[in-house]
């Protein structure tokens, strides 16, 4: 386990959060604009929780939706260096993953209000919101924007199944996406917090088999190579505020 970091297997859990394996619900007196230390597992797995930078990025404070605290990640930089900054998740090596999902169900999710919409550029041309594994390795799970359309990934034994929603979020808007793999089949869910509509929900038949990671690190915000640092060549950094991170194992 690294040094500095936040380490927790509290038996209470806020935030509809009881129960979870990791669940991040950020309800604690903070004040906004000041950096970001790490973070406590509201759920019941025993993990670090660190943040990773480059290129002069940070994760600030900023207020959730519903009072409590959210993770407001570095800004969009049409040009320079890009800054990136993510929440990297990790479980002891010397134990059992209880973070990893293998054949069973799963389900992981984020509450997040996307910036206005960027076109990208080299080095940031993606909006990762979790992630861990990743593409051409044999095993990945991730939920993202693809340019503002939300959509999520799993790769396993078996291939790989894609869910995609079909346009994209309105930015400065609160949301909630989830990915669920329920037997033979993913399901990607929105929820719009701030307005009245109703979920949207998209099905893909397929099952990408075990998904089973080894101890990989999680990130939320960015990509992150196995070692937990920003990944080389493109962050895929996600511009925006970040609240109630949860990856559950049925």
């Amino acid at each position: 386990m690294s040094d500095g970091a936040v380490r927790s297997s509290a038996p209470e859990r806020p935030n509809g959060l009881k129960g979870v394996d990791l669940g991040l619900g950020f309800d604690h007196v903070v004040v906004p604009g000041d950096l970001v230390p790490g973070a406590v597992n509201d759920g019941t797995a025993t993990v670090d929780i660190t943040v990773v930078t480059a290129g002069g990025g940070r994760l600030t404070w900023a207020p959730g939706r519903n009072g409590g605290a959210a993770v407001r990640t570095p800004a969009y930089a049409a040009d320079g260096v890009v800054p990136a900054a993510a929440l990297v998740v990790r479980s002891d090596p010397g134990e059992a993953d209880p973070l990893d999902p293998g054949a069973g169900d799963f389900v992981v999710g984020v509450d997040f209000r996307a910036d206005p919409a960027t076109a990208g550029r080299p080095g940031d041309d993606g909006d990762n919101l979790v992630q861990r594994g990743r593409y051409g390795e044999p095993s990945q799970l991730k939920i993202q924007l693809d340019h503002g359309v939300p959509s999520c990934r799993l790769a396993g034994s078996l291939g790989e199944v894609v869910a995609q929603g079909d346009g994209p979020v309105t930015p400065d808007h609160w949301y909630r996406l989830t990915c669920t793999r329920s037997g033979p089949s993913v399901v990607l869910r929105l929820v719009d917090l701030d307005g009245t509509a109703a979920p949207k929900e998209w099905t893909v038949a397929g099952d990408p088999g075990a998904i089973s990671f080894e101890h990989v690190p999680l990130s939320i915000g960015a990509k992150v190579a196995d070692r937990g640092r920003i990944a080389d060549g493109s962050a895929d950094q996600f511009h925006g505020t970040i609240d109630r991170v949860v990856l559950d194992v049925r």
